[in-house]
C-alpha cells in the first residue's frame, strides 16, 4: 500500500468505532423489558427521546464510515487474490450496515412514539430491539468467514485477525455478543491498516 489517500479507509473504521461507543454512552441501555407494562416502556422512551435522536445520528454517521472501511478492505482483499472472499466480506459488511440502520431506525421510532404518547409503537419498538438483533447474524457470519479465509489462505491480513474473524463468525449464534466482537475486530483491523498505510514506501511498493 502506501498510495496517498489510502489512509481514509482505515480512518473510516476508527471513526465508526468511535461513533458507536459515543452513541452507546449517550443513549445508554434500556431498563425496560418486553414483559414490562406499556406505560413504563413509553415513559422510558419519552425520557430518552433526545438522547436517542443524538445517538441515532451518531450511529448513522458511523455506519457511513463503516462502509468506507469495508470498501477499503474489499479492495485490498481482491488485489491480494482473495476472489470470492473479498465479495463475501463486502456483502457481509453491507448486511451488517443495513441491520444497524434498521435497528437504529426502530429505536428512533420508539423515541418519537414516546414523545407523542404512542404506547403500542413504543412497546413494539422495544420488542424489536430485544429480539431483532438476529438480523445481524448473516453479516457476522459472512464477514467472519471471509476475514478468516483471507488471513489463513492469502495472508492479506495478520493470522491473528483471522482467528479474531472466527470469533466474529461464531458471534452469529449470539449476535448481542457478536456485534461487540465485530466492533472490536474493526478497531483492531483499522489500526493494523492505518499503520500499514503510514509505513514508508519500499522499493517493492513502488514497483
Amino acid at each position: 500500500m502506501g498510495k496517498a489517500g489510502n489512509w481514509f479507509g482505515p480512518l473510516g473504521g476508527i471513526l465508526f468505532v468511535a461513533a458507536v461507543f459515543i452513541a452507546i454512552a449517550v443513549s445508554g441501555e434500556f431498563d425496560s423489558e418486553p414483559s414490562d407494562p406499556a406505560a413504563k416502556v413509553l415513559a422510558e422512551f419519552r425520557e430518552k427521546a433526545d438522547d436517542i435522536q443524538i445517538a441515532g445520528l451518531l450511529t448513522m454517521l458511523g455506519i457511513g464510515f463503516l462502509l468506507v472501511f469495508v470498501g477499503h478492505l474489499r479492495t485490498k482483499f481482491r488485489d491480494g487474490g482473495a476472489g470470492w472472499a473479498s465479495d463475501g466480506f463486502l456483502a457481509g459488511g453491507v448486511i451488517l450496515a443495513s441491520a444497524w440502520v434498521v435497528l437504529t431506525g426502530v429505536e428512533l421510532a420508539g423515541g418519537v412514539a414516546g414523545e407523542h404518547g404512542h404506547a403500542e409503537v413504543a412497546q413494539g419498538a422495544l420488542d424489536f430491539i430485544w429480539e431483532g438483533v438476529y438480523i445481524f447474524s448473516p453479516g457476522l457470519l459472512a464477514v467472519g468467514i471471509a476475514a478468516a479465509v483471507v488471513s489463513f489462505t492469502y495472508r492479506t491480513l495478520p493470522v491473528w485477525l483471522g482467528v479474531f474473524g472466527v470469533v466474529v463468525a461464531l458471534g452469529a449464534l449470539a449476535p448481542w455478543v457478536g456485534i461487540f466482537v465485530f466492533v472490536l475486530w474493526v478497531l483492531a483491523a483499522s489500526i493494523v491498516e492505518f499503520i500499514e498505510v503510514l509505513r514508508p514506501a519500499t522499493a517493492a511498493d513502488v514497483r
